[in-house]
């Protein structure tokens, strides 16, 4: 079993990993490993980096109504998250969470309340630094085109999707969240219901064009988010690191490799990521390890070389890191792969 938050009414609600529901379009599972999460994203060469410490609970929820899926996520952790997609589909993604200042995508602030994004189907780039609650509304592209066009919706181009987020008219945001809380009720209690045939057309007709008609016909500078103030240089800074996982690199080298200044890059992490410069590339260095233990064979793979190689040069400190981080020793991460191994051959 899996417990799963009811967003209708905040409680907790009960539902099976393997639905069981005599409904094969709803999916339920719990996860407890980002390998597990990342699993439920439709996009290429993606990657999910965990932010915060501790151990990684998370639910998920996909509800397909006809040609479009319904898909919620909750995470307890923070987490960064990358890929490419397709242009087949055309997602619009929804914050559930009342904090309005620690969601990003493409490096722009999300605010909860009236944001819309990630319709930019051709990549993602998602930083959530507390983690939250996520609703992924995936639809095919020509479903989607078939009503702007009906509706007579043309500026809704490639030009709109190139932008990834735009803010709702003012009530929008809510009524949005009101019809999907009620689908949520729906495929919990009354999962069979959603797949008669007249119900799929029914909520496709519903929903799309609500969807279409909260998007602002008038476009002006409220419209549309502004990056982060130092999201150029913070980008930079992150590609600089990630060259460097295996090389020494102080944050004094980083500022001057990047012609900016400590504090500069100081602010800028804290304001994105939640966390210094420093404590990111710790971070990124654990999670390189990580994925490292999980491609490695138990007899082949000794953790204090691993660990060294990224810069971990005190098997007792790096021990105590990991398992901050990750809610296990590394050990544990070899033992459980070489397990999973042994389960698949």
């Amino acid at each position: 079993m899996s417990v799963l938050r009811d967003i209708k009414n905040s409680k907790i609600t009960q539902a099976e990993d393997d639905p069981g529901t005599g409904n094969h379009k709803i999916v339920s599972k719990s996860f407890t490993d980002v390998d597990n999460f990342k699993a439920f994203f439709e996009y290429k060469n993606k990657e999910i980096i965990q932010l915060t410490p501790g151990s990684l609970q998370g639910e998920f929820l996909s509800i397909q109504v006809g040609d479009i899926f319904f898909v919620y996520n909750q995470v307890n952790q923070g987490f960064q998250f990358s890929g490419d997609g397709g242009k087949e589909y055309i997602s619009f993604a929804i914050l559930w969470s009342e904090n309005e200042k620690e969601y990003y995508s493409f490096r722009h602030p999300v605010e909860p309340q009236r944001t819309v994004f990630g319709f930019n189907n051709t990549e993602a780039h998602e930083i959530f630094p507390q983690g939250g609650a996520l609703t992924h509304i995936i639809i095919p592209v020509q479903t989607f085109d078939a009503y702007a066009d009906q509706l007579q919706r043309h500026d809704l181009d490639d030009n709109f999707r190139s932008k990834n987020h735009v803010n709702l008219l003012p009530t929008g945001m809510k009524e949005i969240k009101d019809y999907l809380k009620q689908l949520v009720w729906l495929a919990v209690h009354k999962p069979t219901w959603l797949e008669k045939p007249y119900i799929e057309k029914l909520v496709t007709d519903d929903f799309v064009p609500l969807l279409i008609s909260q998007i602002p016909i008038k476009f002006n500078s409220k419209s549309f988010l502004k990056p982060s103030r130092r999201s150029k240089l913070i980008a930079q800074a992150e590609k600089k690191m990630l060259a460097n996982l295996e090389k020494p690199l102080t944050l004094k080298q980083l500022a001057e490799n990047l012609g900016s200044s400590s504090c500069a890059l100081s602010f800028g992490f804290k304001d994105l990521f939640g966390v210094s410069p420093m404590r990111y590339l710790k971070v990124r260095r654990l999670n390189a390890v990580r994925q490292h233990l999980k491609a490695s064979e138990l007899e082949n793979c000794t953790i204090a070389i691993l660990a060294s190689e990224f810069g971990f040069y005190s098997p007792s400190h790096f021990t105590r890191d990991y398992k901050t981080m990750f809610g296990e020793l590394p050990s544990e991460t070899l033992r459980k792969t070489a397990k999973a191994h042994g389960e698949r051959s």
